[in-house]
């Protein structure tokens, strides 16, 4: 479909702007859904610009939400922010007339999913506003694409695990009903996410499997290859850590070879950066820490992680140099996993200030999994890192609870190596296990 759209789109002239803009729609639309995210938001940005030169505010705002696919993650490059499509939203939110509720809900939802990670409340807000409107509108797919992006704009606080459990559970129902396939899939996908974070690893992986099984059968590679993460996670469980390796490489690749993600690159190194530190083997990763940092300066787990693989490698002074400028968490999929990330690197770094802000930002999660959110790299219990984090801040009874907590959190996911690693800080404590 995507195919025949291009070509009846670039089969009109240059005078037939506004005839060519509505074929260039269902493009971007049908490619996206295909898994070419990249060229089709790239698309969207050159359409954008010709549907704001002729003026006419309810093609704009179809143009811009044309792009307003089933997404999990984020549909741009991880942590950057489209400020030409925003200032074109916003121009067409303050356009639209009375009435045109149905393309004001979709409008604020493509804000919502655009501003989903950065600071601020705007992609809450927005996410909100649009689940509202949907809701009056009535509309099914409208509601779909709101309940997304309330989805993706719930993970800032520990208790939005619940938040996304009800609407990735409405979403199912909605999706389901109303035979909005892709919208099914992504249901699914999300209820592995959730049951992943809510430590029910058996439900997250049915969840896993029928999204797959669905989006194999109606054709939607985009959502089924952004589940493959969830295989190297597997073998990270499974202390597998060769294969969980193998396949954050396979994944990342397979990604890069169809151009469905502009991040493939960053992920996979996450993910095995988590394995290497897991196996006490972070010191191999300075090289590709220290590119990856360079890449994505403006996230600033990067440094986090590049300052961690410095300190395992001797290399104390370079590490603290390279999170002097660091700026706070993203609050995004990656939240907790990137705080605890934080939390290590204020221990291997002596900064107790650090320490004591990462153990009261993590308490809210301790019965969560660092990564969990995102069903993608883990280092394991929070509640290990918080453990360590009291240790470190000389409170050793605090630590021995949240190693106790580490215990539960690891026997309710069938981790057996996490079980082993919070009983040998126990041990360690001089503390009991129970």
């Amino acid at each position: 479909a995507a195919e025949l759209w291009d070509r009846a789109a670039s089969a009109l002239g240059p005078g037939r702007v506004r005839e060519r803009l509505e074929l260039e729609i269902r493009a971007i639309r049908a490619s996206a859904l295909a898994g070419a995210v990249v060229p089709s938001r790239a698309r969207r940005a050159r359409c954008v610009a010709e549907a704001r030169a002729l003026g006419d505010v309810e093609l704009l705002t179809r143009t811009i939400v044309a792009f307003d696919v089933p997404t999990l993650w984020t549909a741009r490059e991880y942590g950057s922010l489209d400020t030409g499509l925003l200032a074109a939203a916003h121009e067409a939110l303050d356009g639209l007339p009375d009435g045109a509720d149905e393309l004001r809900a979709r409008l604020l939802t493509t804000i919502a999913i655009e501003q989903e990670g950065e600071p601020g409340g705007e992609g809450p807000r927005r996410a909100d506003e649009a689940l509202a409107l949907a809701r009056r509108v009535g509309r099914p797919e409208t509601l779909a694409a709101a309940l997304n992006g309330r989805y993706i704009n719930a993970y800032r606080r520990a208790a939005d695990r619940d938040l996304r459990l009800a609407l990735a559970t409405e979403l199912l129902e909605l999706a389901t009903a109303h035979e909005l396939a892709a919208y099914q899939v992504l249901a699914h996908l999300q209820l592995q996410q959730v049951h992943m974070a809510r430590l029910r690893p058996a439900e997250a992986a049915r969840h896993r499997a029928e999204g797959q099984r669905l989006a194999e059968q109606y054709g939607l590679p985009l959502l089924r290859r952004i589940s493959e993460w969830h295989r190297a996670l597997g073998h990270a469980f499974s202390a597998e850590f060769d294969e969980a390796e193998r396949a954050y490489r396979e994944v990342g690749d397979d990604m890069s070879r169809s151009g469905i993600w502009a991040s493939e690159q960053g992920v996979t190194f996450f993910g095995i950066f988590c394995v290497r530190l897991v196996r006490g083997r972070v010191a191999d990763m300075v090289e590709p820490a220290a590119w990856m940092a360079g890449q994505w300066p403006h996230i600033s787990a990067t440094a986090d992680l590049l300052a961690l693989a410095l300190a395992a490698a001797g290399r104390t002074d370079e590490a603290r140099r390279a999170v002097e400028d660091a700026g706070p968490v993203r609050p995004d999929y990656f939240y907790e996993l990137a705080l605890a990330l934080r939390a290590r690197r204020a221990i291997v770094l002596g900064d107790p200030g650090l320490a004591a802000e990462c153990l009261a930002a993590l308490l809210p999660f301790a019965d969560h999994i660092a990564g969990g959110a995102s069903a993608v790299a883990t280092i394991g219990p929070i509640a290990q890192t918080l453990g360590d984090l009291a240790a470190f801040l000389g409170r050793p009874d605090e630590a021995a609870g949240h190693y106790r907590q580490a215990i539960r959190v690891a026997g309710a996911m069938g981790v057996e190596h996490w079980s082993r690693a919070a009983a040998d800080a126990l041990r360690a404590l001089g503390a009991p296990a129970a």
